[in-house]
């Protein structure tokens, strides 16, 4: 399964790049600066406010300071060549164009827009000119916002159909295909990771990274005209631009606590609080038509970018005081992906220049591959510990099944072995009623005494009430003893317990005992010992375990490697894959040549069960 899913998100990664030089190649071949020599923009612009404002200006532009609905009227003189067209767009304002006095084309009038929205949403449209050219009158009439108090007015451009989608395509072309790629890589990554890493938990990082790339693409794609112009739904792209906008901080930095798990959530816990409840707000406001989503905006544009920064100061102080392993990994994708989402916003209020628009593109391209490849490997090592935990388990399934068998043949050895020392006992005094009854016949008496001396007296082990449990403990105690190990063992567990639990008890305290005795080993001097104990409080077993050792502890991310084989440690693993499966937990430290281990979990009243 984890071929399959690397051969695809490697062939998506390969497209990605692929796609991506081949759009630079285009991009930089054609500077936006230049324009095509068939389009010509409207210039000679007068304006006039309703209220005694006017003057002149060229387009692109913006009015400030207008009371809300105002009307702005913008005339201009242009000469068209025959069969020409005019590219027209208008920016949260309903527009009426006028040519030569005879109304030639409206946008956002009040019934064409749904009634949740106070402006019409961005529109924009290519018009055929009348047929014979010639010189001409343009006159627009736009109605200020009612939301905001700066109406942008962009520039009118003249010239063939052919043109001036060309020029559409050469502004907007790249964004529009990013927004494409963001997209198509999100849904791959998403259903990547609802189809065949789902049930692991490294999953959800996949699912996270796609939700973040779907955000960003429809925000890229909400704002791009050339979307405009081949998605003639104005306020479709509306709710695209603003919702990828107000969601895209949400999986970053839920995607940040499933990679990164950094030791204090708190910060990035309560970044998530605030975006949730301002877009719950939002959308509200926009919904009940109190506030559009373009005043909410400003907001909007404060909280995103300090989510990317607070998380990247997150990532430094993780790398730096913690010595999180997972900084290191993503902190150059993250940097990056905070500073050109800074630049990104101060372009868009300060206009600078269209190069930081493409670096924040590329930030974000870059982000995505390097963070999807990084979670490949997280998902490749979390398909491992899955396979290894569904091993873990079938071989938990064999044992159980096992030790149920041999717990009442642990009961019957238990209970033969009582039977035999009390038989033993009474063939002594036997023994000692023939020998006062051999009339002092020395060699009856001297062959009774041998026969008493080879009586074996057998040293019964008693470390816990349950039988299959003082089995197993009975046996590692054995072996620590026999290996000159100070061992002290006392368990209260219960002597009736259901099977599954009886059985799981067995493979915990088997383990621990195991790698103490292994650790105890492996010392080359000093004292060893291994002390064990239980206690029930309610219905929460605890068994600590502290044993003695020397040499240094292999761990990996603070996972215990084994000493045998490569890979994560089997019986630690069993340890906390059973002590998981009775709601509980387990806890291992190192302390000044101490290991101490401690494991507790819920014994519930319905798996106690009296056996017969």
């Amino acid at each position: 399964m984890k071929n399959k899913v690397f051969a695809l998100l490697s062939f998506i990664i390969l497209l990605e790049v692929l796609g991506q030089l081949i759009l630079n190649s285009f991009y930089y071949r054609q500077p936006l600066a230049v324009e095509n020599k068939d389009v010509r923009p409207i210039s000679h612009i007068y304006y006039e406010i309703s209220g005694g404002r006017e003057g002149k200006l060229s387009l692109p532009n913006s009015l400030k300071d207008l009371a809300p609905s105002s009307l702005v009227t913008i005339r201009a003189d242009f000469e068209a060549l025959e069969g020409e067209s005019i590219f027209v767009k208008s920016v949260f304002a309903p527009l009426k164009l006028y040519l030569n006095d005879e109304l030639f084309y409206e946008y956002g009038q009040a019934s064409s827009y749904p009634s949740f929205l106070n402006d019409p949403p961005t529109g924009l449209a290519i018009l055929e000119l009348p047929t014979e050219g010639g010189s001409m009158s343009l006159r627009a009439e736009y109605q200020s916002l009612t939301q905001r108090d700066t109406l942008s007015l962009p520039a009118f451009y003249v010239g063939d159909h052919a043109a001036l989608l060309n020029r559409l395509l050469k502004t907007d072309g790249f964004s529009f295909l990013f927004s494409l790629m963001l997209i198509f890589l999100g849904s791959i990554m998403t259903i990547i990771a609802l189809t065949f890493v789902r049930k692991i938990p490294s999953g959800m990082s996949f699912l996270l990274l796609g939700l973040f790339s779907l955000s960003a693409g429809i925000w890229v794609l909400g704002e791009c005209d050339l979307a405009s112009r081949l998605l003639p739904y104005p306020t479709f792209l509306y709710v695209l631009d603003y919702m990828g906008l107000f969601l895209v901080a949400i999986p970053f930095l839920k995607f940040g606590l499933v990679i990164l798990a950094p030791k204090n959530k708190l910060p990035i816990q309560i970044m998530l609080v605030i975006h949730y409840i301002s877009l719950a707000v939002t959308l509200f406001l926009q919904l009940t038509a109190r506030v559009d989503f373009i005043k909410s905006l400003f907001w909007f544009h404060l909280i995103t970018p300090l989510a990317f920064v607070l998380f990247a100061l997150v990532l430094i102080w993780e790398g730096l005081y913690h010595r999180n392993p997972a900084s290191k990994r993503f902190a150059p994708a993250i940097l990056l992906l905070a500073l050109s989402t800074v630049l990104e916003l101060a372009n868009y209020w300060l206009h600078l220049t269209s190069t930081l628009t493409i670096f924040f593109q590329l930030g974000v391209l870059f982000f995505i591959i390097s963070l999807g490849i990084a979670s490949g490997y997280y998902v490749q090592e979390s398909l491992h510990n899955a396979a290894e935990k569904q091993r873990l388990e079938y071989q938990m399934e064999s044992i159980e099944k096992q030790l149920s068998l041999q717990r009442l043949q642990y009961q019957k050895i238990s209970e033969d072995e009582e039977r035999m020392r009390k038989e033993r006992h009474d063939f002594r005094h036997h023994l000692a009623l023939l020998r006062s009854l051999s009339q002092d016949n020395e060699e009856i008496d001297s062959y009774i005494d041998k026969l008493i001396v080879k009586i074996p007296v057998r040293k019964n082990i008693f470390l816990c009430e349950n039988y299959a449990i003082n089995a197993i403990a009975s046996y590692y105690y054995t072996m620590a003893e026999e290996a000159g190990i100070d061992i002290m063992v006392k368990l209260l567990i219960h002597q009736n317990l259901a099977d599954s639990l009886e059985c799981d008890l067995c493979v915990i305290i088997g383990n621990l005992m195991e790698n103490a005795i292994e650790a105890c080993k492996r010392m080359e001097d000093g004292k060893t010992f291994i002390h064990m104990s239980s206690s029930i409080q309610g219905d929460v077993l605890t068994i600590t375990s502290d044993n003695s050792y020397q040499a240094s502890i292999a761990k990996k991310n603070g996972i215990y490697l084994s000493s045998k084989r490569e890979g994560e440690g089997i019986g630690i693993s069993s340890v906390m894959a059973a002590a998981t499966k009775y709601n509980g937990g387990t806890r291992f430290e190192e302390d000044d040549g101490i290991f101490k281990a401690s494991v507790y979990l819920k014994m519930a009243t319905n798996q106690s069960k009296a056996h017969k």
